[in-house]
């Protein structure tokens, strides 16, 4: 078997923005990276019939600029695990059940933690250092992928499950590749929009009347949000279980999300690369 038949990359990944940890850095890094392989494997499903089942493992560097006041760019090297099979799988942060598998239409039912979280201690800003933590949340919802020779359209929807805020979380995305399936290495920019909801902004972009009175900020509740963003992703096979994969992206905050006092810029980028090996 070729390894020219082989893909390696899906953006499912949810949010890479505040990883500060080791920890949450390594499960962050595992659900997109696994879930990028994951959908590399797509041009073999077309050539030999059937979604390669198993286990993978791997390496990789984060770079991601959180927006929050006070904080650096952040670049952390994490190991990360996957695992693919014919009815479930387990990408990094997401454990999800296939509910329809064809070439054209993919969905799950999945739960997965949302690698979004604020530490006030590890801003160098006095007064944000004084607002209470914000951790990240557990979300169960439906993830639906369309495939067509135009480019995919990926879209997820989750609400919290955890009791942290109570949200929703809408992701949709476009993606299109440059080169021809069933080739060593592949490019596909894309473009999309986060939706987030209210519950989901007051938590943790808010400053209640307490964090108010303690920090000296003033009180922030917002609202909604619809957060743009575009990025390009990209892989090479080095052999059939082999590559390496890579994924840059840009967003721009909605004003509900960039007018809090704790935000100090609009704009937030994100840096994956990966190596990963597939049994």
């Amino acid at each position: 078997m070729s390894y020219k038949g082989k893909l390696i990359m899906r953006h499912d990944g949810n949010g890479i923005k505040r990883a500060k940890s080791l920890g949450l850095a390594a499960f962050l890094l595992g659900g997109l990276s696994v879930s990028m392989a994951a959908t590399a494997q797509e041009s073999e499903e077309q050539r030999v019939g059937g979604r390669p089942l198993g286990f993978s493992l791997g390496f990789g560097v984060i770079s991601s600029n959180p927006s929050y006041v006070g904080m650096d760019a952040d670049v952390i090297a994490v190991p990360f695990i996957g695992y693919e099979g014919e009815n479930y799988y387990f990408r990094g942060l997401t454990f999800g059940r296939h509910l329809i598998q064809s070439r054209t239409h993919e969905l799950s039912a999945v739960l997965a933690i949302e690698p979004f979280r604020f530490k006030p201690k590890e801003s160098d800003n006095q007064q944000i250092q004084q607002l209470d933590r914000r951790k990240f949340s557990l979300g169960a919802g439906i993830n639906y992928r369309f495939n067509s020779r135009y480019g995919s359209i990926a879209t997820s929807l989750s609400t919290d499950v955890s009791g942290r805020h109570d949200g929703q979380r809408l992701r949709v995305r476009y993606s299109f590749p440059l080169n021809q399936p069933g080739q060593a290495w592949q490019l596909s920019p894309e473009i999309g929009v986060t939706v987030v909801s209210k519950d989901y902004v007051r938590y943790y972009f808010g400053v209640d009347a307490a964090e108010s009175a303690v920090s000296g900020l003033p009180e922030y509740s917002g609202d909604h949000a619809i957060n743009p963003e575009i990025g390009i992703g990209g892989y090479y096979m080095f052999s059939e279980r082999l590559s390496v994969t890579g994924n840059i992206s840009f967003s721009r905050s909605d004003s509900a999300i960039a007018n809090s006092p704790m935000v100090s810029s609009r704009s937030a980028r994100s840096i994956i690369l990966a190596l990963s090996y597939r049994f």
